[in-house]
């Protein structure tokens, strides 16, 4: 008979490594990389390579959006210059901002799997209501593309923001926001996002076809695969608290192989039961911290998706 779980692990500190903003820029310069290769075979191969090269552009847009997500838990809440150029490469690409992830992941991974989750799985409820929750996924990034011009109306407008931080901030409170500080900053730096996209219009009139098979159906793409990933990585267990306990009966690791690396899971957020656990620990630093964990609980760490 297992040993019962602690309420939390007694973790070596050598493990517990955190992301910094330089170590980030060097990853987004890395998928950067990966985007240049995938336009560069839409550009000079074949065009039987061209489904390779949008799953490669589209799995480097989502590996963007896990840097993004990894800033989200860094300490630091100032907008250094390191952190806006880091938004900039890696958060208007996948259409969010360091200060909208931020409101909605957090709150996430505070109440994971409570009623005030925002990404709280539903139970199963048969195919139509699993093809709505997955119309609603996929839908995530391209919404999030309109959240821009909306939460610039919502700055302007406080009557707006209740609105714009139940729909796109993923909000549930329940309280009124019109003079909320966070909804209002989150509303504010929408303008980069913003001129980013209009951007990409321009870019779009030009050279409509490079714009559509470099950025827009990659960007679609990348949106299935983070739909994937919401559904893969959660349950829909209830649960009472955060203890250890909790967590490895919310939370579940998955796309350990191939496909998660190409984009399903890039940057091991697959391995996504020590990043509940441990939130602040470089995504880089994950697969030993993972170790550790199956190693010292075999008979209580989640089996993988």
């Amino acid at each position: 008979m297992s040993s019962p779980l602690p309420r939390r692990a007694a973790v070596p500190r050598e493990l517990l490594v955190p992301a910094t903003p330089e170590g980030l820029l060097r990853l987004a310069a890395v998928e950067w990389a990966g985007m240049a290769l995938g336009w560069a075979v839409m550009a000079w191969a074949p065009p039987v390579f061209m489904p390779l090269a949008v799953l490669v552009v589209a799995g480097r847009l989502h590996a963007l959006g896990v840097l993004l997500h990894d800033a989200v838990h860094l300490p630091s809440r100032r907008r250094e210059w390191r952190l806006c150029l880091l938004e900039a490469v890696a958060g208007y690409p996948i259409a969010s901002t360091l200060a909208a992830m931020r409101y909605h992941h957090l709150r996430h991974h505070r109440d994971a799997g409570l009623p005030s989750d925002p990404y709280r799985k539903p139970p199963d409820g048969g195919r139509l209501r699993t093809a709505w929750r997955w119309f609603l996924l996929l839908s995530v990034i391209p919404g999030w593309v309109l959240r821009g011009p909306v939460g610039l109306c919502a700055w302007a407008l406080p009557s707006l923001r209740t609105a714009y931080a139940r729909v796109f901030l993923q909000d549930r409170s329940g309280r009124v926001l019109a003079r909320d500080a966070e909804v209002a900053a989150c509303a504010r730096v929408e303008a980069g996002q913003v001129l980013f996209h209009l951007g990409v219009v321009a870019l779009a009139v030009r050279w409509p076809s490079a714009v559509l098979w470099g950025y827009g159906i990659p960007l679609l793409v990348a949106s299935g695969f983070n739909a994937h990933r919401l559904l893969s990585e959660h349950t829909a267990a209830s649960v009472h608290g955060r203890t250890l306990e909790d967590v490895f009966a919310c939370t579940r690791d998955h796309g350990l192989g191939w496909w998660g690396w190409l984009g399903l899971a890039p940057r091991h957020i697959g391995m996504h039961v020590v990043h509940h656990l441990h939130p602040q620990v470089s995504l880089t630093h994950l697969p030993r911290l993972r170790a550790w964990y199956v190693a010292r609980f075999p008979h209580h760490y989640p089996r993988s998706s």
